[in-house]
């Protein structure tokens, strides 16, 4: 994702209330704070955004159900910002000081990384893509679980009740080659999503070059297939033209008819309690995000992490779940040793290509920036009429290509050939638990007969219309670690993504980022005049090109995630398919943590849809309304 500088300006029909959690409290009771909680819930929720906000909009449909949300950052109280697409502005809900360790495969770089603070998490703050991963990769998840209940077929209809599809007007969507199969589309769910109603001129010369390079039109991206191009989902509300995130599709959409749903923001949860005789999740301690003392909460049902694919693992580490040696290291009582927390890290790394164009076609997303009147003009229509370019994240267009490696490269079969030649153990490092590396052999095989399926996205490519693409690498086969450095939970874990310590990756990389190279000399393009900048520019061998990828990528996405990974306890497994955290009870994982592997989309649907499935667990077992 591109982020810009953050406007603290208030979308139309906003106002700039006072935060929330300093009000008084409303009738309804929802928005507490440690002076108004209760002292005991039926669940408490650590993390409000998209898996925390949907499970405890579910849990409290039964009105006898106290659920409580702990969230980490503050309520945005309607920022520009956040909500108007054309001023997209996400900083503000930074997760501050998120550093990586040196990174050794990128040249020992130290690199910012990304994850949301704030209620609605990731989901506030991202470029509003929805895109599901492939059918492949929820059939993957149940079958390392040995588990058929994970499924595509089984996951579709939390997809469809998850979201609300609202589709654009005939005439436009032919425009503008959008196309999409009712059969996938959900109609009637709280989460909003539409395209947007404009496209940069220039979108149409990308479109026909892709095309022209064997990336054929999808007729839907969400059918659990999309190798090729698409317009891309947008993740507003088609009446407003605005970001449709988890607050407001679980949090505010049922607040008021809600005095059993109570969230307290800017509050961390330090760590889970356990009775210590029977290792069942008893409550948690929690203290204010900018520091202070610390207070317990109790729970008479679960206790489920929703932290996030960072925070998460943190959390469950500083508990006593974990690796054995870690823990023993900080001095904390190891309630359950799990080696396989912390690690299993993966993201979906990023590369920006730098661009000058001679005849570029204007008006295109530099505009934005560079044209005040065209910026004014296209403020006043969004105004006027929800249309123009403030319907899209600035920076970006509106179509995309996610490639398969057959389409990337013919040299696909060689690729394959050369990482099955490779011991798998040679990706991890040399100290790595045996049911770590058990597990990450069965997840490489599995990208491995991924990278062989014409059907299976390896990787992404966009051009925002103006200097830059971006090429995504989906399915790496690099793992990475997030671990406690200190027993202070307000302290960060140790971030690690080990991006390229795997050298498939970098061929596979590499692939891409040739295929970008010929979609960019295809002839509707080069009318353009485009031309590569530096240090691309004289990047001609593979050599060459690694090279500069090792300065040049991203490892990150924000799209952490897969440290607290549902698969056996042989495979380096912290969750069960039930998402029950092993050796205790009470305990659930429900965010982007629990993916045993990641898919060939944006998470944000998943996470949707996920959290559906978890709430209809977890009413079964509790015999809830």
């Amino acid at each position: 994702m591109l982020f810009l500088p953050v406007v603290l300006l208030l979308a139309p029909g906003l106002s700039a209330a006072a935060p929330a959690q300093h009000q008084k409290l409303p009738r309804f009771a929802t928005l507490v704070n440690r002076q108004t909680l209760n002292a005991t819930y039926d669940f408490i929720i650590a993390g409000g955004g998209i898996a925390g906000l949907t499970v405890a909009d579910r849990l409290t449909e039964d009105p006898n159900v106290r659920v409580l949300v702990v969230e980490a950052g503050p309520i945005d109280p309607g920022l520009e910002g956040i909500l108007v697409p054309g001023s997209f502005a996400p900083y503000y809900y930074f997760w501050p000081n998120l550093v990586t360790v040196p990174q050794a495969g990128l040249n020992n770089r130290t690199i910012g990384t990304v994850a949301g603070q704030v209620l609605g998490g990731g989901s506030a703050i991202n470029a509003m893509v929805y895109v599901r991963g492939d059918s492949v990769d929820y059939d993957a998840w149940g079958s390392m679980q040995g588990n058929s209940s994970w499924s595509w077929q089984s996951m579709l209809p939390y997809f469809l009740k998850s979201e609300s599809f609202t589709a654009p007007n005939t005439a436009y969507a032919q425009e503008a080659n959008i196309t999409w199969n009712p059969a996938f589309r959900g109609t009637s769910g709280p989460l909003k999503y539409t395209y947007p109603p404009y496209y940069y001129p220039g979108a149409a010369n990308w479109w026909d070059a892709a095309q022209s390079v064997g990336l054929p039109p999808v007729e839907d991206p969400l059918s659990g297939s999309k190798t090729g191009i698409f317009p891309i989902p947008s993740v507003m509300d088609a009446a407003t033209m605005t970001r449709n995130y988890a607050k407001i599709n679980h949090y505010d959409r049922v607040r008021e008819a809600r005095p059993n749903y109570h969230v307290i923001s800017s509050t961390m949860v330090a760590k889970v309690l356990f009775d210590p005789r029977c290792k069942k999740a008893t409550g948690v301690n929690i203290l204010p995000t900018a520091g202070g003392s610390v207070s317990s909460v109790f729970v008479s049902k679960e206790v489920i992490l929703a932290a996030g694919g960072l925070n998460t693992p943190k959390i469950l580490q500083l508990s006593g779940i974990g690796p054995k040696k870690l823990l023993n290291k900080f001095g904390i009582r190891v309630v359950s040793n799990l080696p396989g927390v912390g690690q299993n890290l993966q993201d979906q790394p990023t590369l920006t290509v730098p661009y000058t164009f001679t005849s570029n076609i204007s008006p295109n997303s530099g505009s934005f920036f560079t044209n005040a009147t065209y910026n004014a003009e296209q403020r006043a229509l969004y105004e006027t009429s929800r249309k123009g370019a403030f319907t899209i994240i600035s920076s970006l267009s509106t179509n995309i290509g996610a490639l398969s490696l057959k389409q990337a490269t013919p040299d696909w079969e060689a690729i394959i050939a050369a990482a099955r030649a490779n011991d798998a153990a040679d990706s991890l490092p040399s100290d790595v638990d045996p049911t770590v590396l058990a597990g990450y052999r069965v997840q490489r095989e599995t990208i491995l007969q991924q990278f062989a399926d014409e059907n299976v996205s390896v990787g992404n490519l966009h051009w925002g219309t103006s200097d830059n693409a971006l090429v995504y690498h989906l399915r790496p086969l690099s793992r990475g670690s997030v671990n406690i450095q200190s027993t202070d939970p307000l302290v960060n874990p140790a971030i690690d993504y080990r991006t390229g310590t795997d050298p498939v990756d970098f061929t596979v990389y590499t692939a891409l980022f040739r295929k970008n190279r010929e979609l960019f000399a295809a002839p509707s393009m080069q009318v353009l005049g485009p031309a590569e900048g530096a240090p691309f520019a004289d990047a001609v061998t593979d050599a060459d090109i690694h090279e500069v990828m090792r300065d040049k990528i991203d490892p990150s996405n924000a799209h952490q995630c897969c440290t607290a990974a549902m698969l056996p306890k042989r495979l380096g497994g912290v969750v069960s398919s039930e998402q029950k955290v092993y050796g205790v009870s009470g305990l659930r994982v429900a965010d982007i943590s629990f993916w045993p592997m990641q898919t060939g989309g944006s998470p944000t649907g998943t996470m949707y849809a996920v959290g559906e499935r978890l709430a209809d667990l977890i009413k079964a077992e509790h015999n809830l309304a």
